[in-house]
């Protein structure tokens, strides 16, 4: 279930629209030795930046199958009550127009800092690694690991001659099932409205393959969000 909204977030590829799991409200598990798992499930999903008494953001359904216990699975999720499109848009454009008015590109170190606190003026910066942190999360989920981000260790913006907003990031991604925390170097490309450009390089104990996001997963056939 935590692989879907990492899905549906890189997927949308807005800050505006990031989703976290709520909770399961149906399960069901098919798993055929040769083929792999099929997992069918019901669940609610928050919005990443709850406002105080804020209902959950709406109820998805979803498939989701794991080929072979390989990594990246494939999904097709449907979700209610999504974020307003003009509203998402505004607050999109809005952080792109302050990112690209930045006179000097940005240049930051931990994110949350050592006490677990991050300065308002860089939640945007967060919002944007865990957007390209979830593409690198929804391909390295197997159906016995899950990813969370933890930290930003470092970002860097670079100034670009066309439209995106092109940043460094060293994310520290926490890896639930072994407890492990495992360094992940990620380039983000942005622009509001258009499909996330995101490489990244993850430092662990696998093979350059598996590590690179390049790798053959579950997904092998082109996956779908409805609804959307």
């Amino acid at each position: 279930a935590r692989s879907k909204p990492h899905f549906f977030n890189f997927r949308a590829g807005s800050p505006s629209a990031l989703r976290v799991l709520a909770a399961v409200l149906e399960g069901r598990a098919t798993v055929n030795p040769k083929k792999g798992c099929q997992v069918d499930l019901v669940f609610t999903t928050d919005h990443y930046n709850p406002e105080v008494g804020e209902e959950h953001l709406g109820k998805c359904s979803a498939r989701v199958f794991f080929r072979n216990q390989k990594p990246r699975p494939a999904i097709n999720v449907t979700c209610t009550r999504l974020i307003e499109k003009n509203k998402r848009q505004e607050e999109d454009y809005l952080l792109y127009k302050h990112m690209k008015q930045l006179k000097t590109p940005l240049d930051v170190t931990s994110i949350p800092d050592s006490h677990g606190h991050i300065d308002p003026s860089l939640k945007p910066i967060w919002d944007l690694a865990f957007l390209g942190s979830s593409y690198v999360m929804w391909e390295k989920t197997t159906q016995f690991l899950h990813y969370y981000m933890a930290q930003i260790s470092s970002v860097n913006q670079w100034k670009t001659n066309d439209d995106t907003i092109d940043f460094d990031y060293t994310v520290l991604l926490h890896e639930f099932s072994t407890q492990e925390i495992i360094p992940c170097r990620i380039h983000l490309g942005w622009y509001p409205g258009k499909p996330l450009k995101v490489k990244y390089h993850c430092q662990e104990l696998q093979t350059p393959e598996e590590a690179s996001g390049t790798e053959e997963g579950s997904a092998v056939a082109p996956t779908e969000l409805n609804n959307f």
